[in-house]
């Protein structure tokens, strides 16, 4: 017998019997059942057999030779899709670079032709254009901003200029070139605004004139602002870029737009002699986003330039913005990153023509990866798609042939079969549901008549039906009985034992967690941090002077504080996961993606000074608290380093006058905040 509980036992089986049960019954029926599969198994079995094995060999083979042709077949029209997609993207994503470059161009050669030509502006009144401010600087007169009309009647507005007091002499040909700029800005800007941010020329004199109807730049700059000594202007100085080379910058969030961008400039020289530079801020935010909501089932894009920066990947932009648009790949400690650039650098480019890809395979990353040139900034678009769903789309493909195969040996099976089932199949397929009906405890639909049994046959297969109908109606009167009072013990263990689980991790005092559920959530909150990169934060309390409240008040009224403690965290800790660490210490586990931990701590001590107890031991009168909390990221290895760097923060609390909550800033300057 089989002890499951007090005073709880069940028959145990047996191969060939269930000896609980009186009279051999089962035994001998088992018995019958031998004896029946002998027969059905001597019945044409040889012959059948052999057919059937024959039959699925040849087909086997055929099946085989088919999967592998449909499978490398598959693969090769997958990649072939992959390598058209990368390359359809990195053309689209060309467009807007391709279109700035010649936009420029084209500014680049109309004003070089107007420049060249003495007969155009050979002495404007630059005093129509121009007005200098109080403080030196130049500024572009506000109506070409909020709007003239021509004699013809055309309305000009938009365009704003400024150069600033660090300037050169206003010479007459620097006053003409200011003009032409002018001229140039309006003329272009206003079509080209809808594509592009805006559209702006900059002198190597600090002066710039811009189409931009968002805001009138050039009357809101500093007078004192030098944008030859800022990077951007300062890339096309023959001193910074003696090729001359277009300049494109690097990725940017552009907060006045609310998206990101980057800008090209097209130096313009005339013998030797720096002229202008025309240029745009181009909108890339559209990319970035299709980056993420564009790509391959099951793979993922991500741009990297030349020079060995990532340029934007999805799940890193926070990441970039905070870098100013720049992260140095072999800075990022991210091998799979460092493997895709070696590749690019080693075996894609130089290899790869305007508007085509290149599909490599990588075993580091066990994926293969697809390349294409985004012209203009030096980008590429990358592709990353795991193997495994090229093996996996090939294998689906082939496997069509394998079903098919299957499908035609099930059939030829079937036909061999045929004869065999009738008499001898079908019959033993009612005595196997019989068997799992009182495997399953179904005793009643076999010993009566809800299952269709052969019993009506004068065989050796009739006998065993017979038998199995009188098995059925013995062990279904004694299991009933069994089953009952087995139901009734274990429903009893299992409250038992939910109600015990429940007290192990609970606070008998106030009903928050216990010192045990701390350790074992504390030590998953870590893991995660560490293995996910999901941070978590660790908030202790302490009821500051609590011992001397005991000694005046008494255990009883402590414990009312320690209640009244515990029940306040809780309201303002979300979802409520509060612990009770030590005697009057609490503890709280936060997610700082969703709350502001130091805000919530700042209010924990807030609320209890306002719950006013009294505490004439303390110096404040009154019962308050000290807060210290601290958050772990990746490095954080051990539950242990993150409880210890919250309890620093508690003991600096303390020691910093009590009443207040502490934290350590992400950049390691620390915090003390007072109630």
């Amino acid at each position: 017998m089989g002890d499951v509980g007090p005073g709880i036992d069940v028959p145990v089986r047996r191969s060939g019997a269930v000896e609980a049960l009186p009279g051999g019954a089962v035994k001998s029926t088992m018995n019958i059942s031998l004896l029946a599969r002998f027969h059905a198994r001597s019945v044409g079995a040889g012959a059948a057999r052999s057919i059937i094995l024959w039959a699925a060999l040849a087909i086997l083979v055929l099946t085989g030779l088919g999967y592998q042709l449909a499978s490398a077949r598959a693969e090769r029209v997958m990649l072939e899709e992959l390598s058209a997609y990368v390359a359809q993207r990195g053309r689209a994503e060309s467009q807007p670079f391709l279109a700035a470059e010649a936009n420029l161009e084209m500014v680049r050669d109309r004003f070089l032709e107007l420049y060249n030509d003495p007969a155009v502006l050979p002495a404007p009144r630059f005093e129509e254009w121009f007005v200098e401010d109080r403080h030196g600087a130049l500024r572009l007169r506000r109506e070409y901003f909020e709007g003239r009309r021509d004699a013809d009647g055309t309305l000009r507005r938009g365009t704003s200029g400024f150069m600033g007091r660090k300037r050169p002499p206003l010479t007459p040909e620097l006053r003409r070139r200011l003009v032409l700029a002018y001229q140039l800005v309006d003329r272009f800007g206003p079509a080209w605004i809808g594509q592009f941010d805006n559209f702006h020329i900059s002198l190597p004199e600090n002066a710039l004139i811009i189409h931009w109807p968002g805001g009138n730049w050039g009357w809101n700059a500093d007078p004192e602002l030098d944008m030859v000594a800022g990077a951007v202007i300062r890339s096309t100085l023959a001193s910074e870029n003696p090729s001359r080379r277009p300049v494109w910058s690097g990725l940017y969030y552009d907060l006045t737009a609310g998206h990101w961008a980057l800008t090209y400039q097209l130096p313009v020289d005339l013998g030797g002699r720096h002229l202008i530079n025309p240029s745009h801020d181009i909108r890339v935010g559209d990319l970035v986003r299709r980056l993420a909501e564009d790509h391959p089932l099951g793979g993922r894009n991500l741009i990297v330039s030349e020079a060995g920066k990532l340029v934007a990947q999805p799940e890193r932009m926070a990441d970039i913005l905070r870098n100013r648009g720049v992260l140095d790949i072999a800075q990022l400690g991210d091998p799979a990153l460092r493997t895709v650039h070696q590749a690019l650098r080693d075996q894609v480019m130089g290899r790869v023509a305007t508007g085509e890809s290149r599909i490599l395979w990588i075993d580091a990353l066990d994926a293969y990866v697809a390349f294409t040139r985004i012209e203009g900034p030096d980008w590429w678009f990358v592709t990353i798609f795991p193997g495994d769903l090229v093996s996996r789309e090939a294998h689906r493909a082939a496997g069509l042939i394998l079903v098919g195969g299957l499908l035609l040996l099930g059939l030829t099976s079937l036909i061999v079969l045929s004869v065999l089932r009738r008499r001898v199949a079908r019959p033993l397929a009612a005595l196997e549901n019989a068997s799992r009906r009182i495997a399953a405890g179904d005793h009643q639909s076999v010993a009566g008549d809800e299952i269709d049994l052969p019993d009506d046959r004068q065989d050796e297969i009739g006998l065993l039906a017979r038998a199995f109908r009188s098995m059925a109606a013995e062990i279904g009167s004694a299991s009933a009985e069994l089953e009952r009072n087995v139901a009734a013990r274990t429903v009893e263990l299992q409250l038992a034992n939910r109600r015990l689980e429940q007290l192990s991790l609970r606070d008998g005092l106030t009903g928050a967690f216990n010192r045990r559920a701390l350790d074992s959530d504390l030590d998953a909150a870590v893991t995660r941090a560490r293995e996910l990169g999901i941070p978590c934060t660790l908030l202790l309390c302490d009821i500051d002077h609590f011992k001397l409240y005991n000694d005046h008040h008494g255990h009883l009224a402590g414990d009312e504080v320690i209640e009244l403690v515990a029940s306040t965290i809780a309201q303002c800790v979300p979802d409520e996961r509060v612990y009770r660490f030590g005697g009057e210490e609490f503890a709280a586990i936060l997610d700082p993606t969703l709350c502001d931990p130091a805000a919530i701590g700042e209010q924990l001590v807030r609320r209890i000074a306002a719950l006013g107890i009294p505490h004439p031991s303390a110096p404040r009168g009154q019962v308050t608290i000290s807060v210290g909390i601290a958050t772990a990221d990746e490095g954080t290895s051990e539950a242990s380093a993150l409880l210890l760097a919250a309890d620093e923060q508690l003991y600096r609390a303390k020691e910093e006058g009590r009443n207040r909550a502490c934290w350590k800033r992400p950049d390691g300057g620390r915090v003390s905040k007072a109630a």
